[in-house]
């Protein structure tokens, strides 16, 4: 099994514990990536923030403060998981499972920072193999879903609740993927997890290109905010297809048909499930 040198980003976008959270999503934005780590002033990792725990902490926080005034550190992941470069690849994948994380950091000898290991960067590796486990093998069957009706708020308490990256939007009767809510979507629109402060504040904001006022915030639904029509896959494809599919598209997961209907949901996590029972 080849090492973690083989896949990890050695170009590692970082802040400081005193920047806040608007300055990290931004980061996020403009690098499209999911986690920003945190270093100290020896460029030793001391945290890392990724989306859901941007999504987790302003849901839980009942202060009326803007992102703009909430420190990075406050809603960061402070105890690391850490690698080195000549960690097994199936070792990491390992890792990520046992301990619920996306991302191991790889440090030097000296415990600074020298790069890290994503799902994403194990996704696009994986992508290269063919013919060794199908989609439904791995799977998640019964994946939380809304309708397009359904509050935006619910949407964000839905992902936390499960501790999930996405929600699947569902059409009423059919049961076949609509549309598609993931984090990115919901850290793109951070603000409006805030809604005492977006009503004080009183300026209207861009929804998905649209003008939303601040007192209708309460009425957005997923069908504003959702990417419709997602890229979906078969049960029957082969998983690496499915691994392929995420990495040329820059998603996290697919949604999985049988005939058109929904059965279930294929995402990076699992690509890491099929890497772990590797040898």
């Amino acid at each position: 099994m080849e090492s973690a040198e083989k896949v990890m980003t050695k170009k590692v976008i970082t802040c400081t514990s005193t920047d806040t959270l608007l300055q990290v999503q931004q980061l996020m934005v403009n690098n499209n990536i999911s986690r920003v780590v945190i270093v100290d002033g020896n460029n030793k990792p001391v945290g890392i923030i990724t989306r859901k725990d941007m999504i987790n902490f302003l849901v839980a926080d009942k202060s009326k403060r803007g992102i703009e005034e909430i420190k990075a550190e406050e809603a960061a992941t402070k105890k690391l998981i850490t690698a080195k470069r000549e960690t097994p690849i199936s070792s990491i994948a390992k890792t990520m499972m046992e301990k619920n994380i996306s991302s191991v950091i790889i440090v030097d000898g000296e415990g600074k920072l020298d790069g890290i290991v994503t799902k994403s960067d194990i996704t696009t590796w994986y992508g290269t193999m063919k013919e060794a486990y199908k989609v439904q093998e791995f799977m998640t069957a019964k994946p939380v879903t809304v309708k397009p009706s359904q509050s935006v708020f619910l949407v964000a308490s839905l992902m936390a609740e499960h501790a999930i990256s996405r929600v699947i939007v569902v059409a009423d009767k059919e049961n076949k993927p609509a549309g598609i809510i993931t984090e990115a979507d919901m850290t793109m629109m951070s603000k409006l997890l805030k809604p005492a402060k977006v009503l004080e504040e009183k300026k209207p904001l861009v929804v998905k290109g649209a003008i939303a006022l601040p007192k209708n915030v309460h009425l957005l639904t997923a069908g504003d905010i959702m990417t419709a029509d997602p890229i979906t896959i078969s049960k029957s494809a082969d998983l690496a297809d499915a691994a392929e599919l995420m990495t040329k598209h820059k998603i996290s997961g697919l949604p999985v048909t049988d005939k058109g209907k929904l059965v279930g949901i294929i995402t990076k996590s699992d690509i890491i499930r099929a890497v772990a029972h590797e040898k």
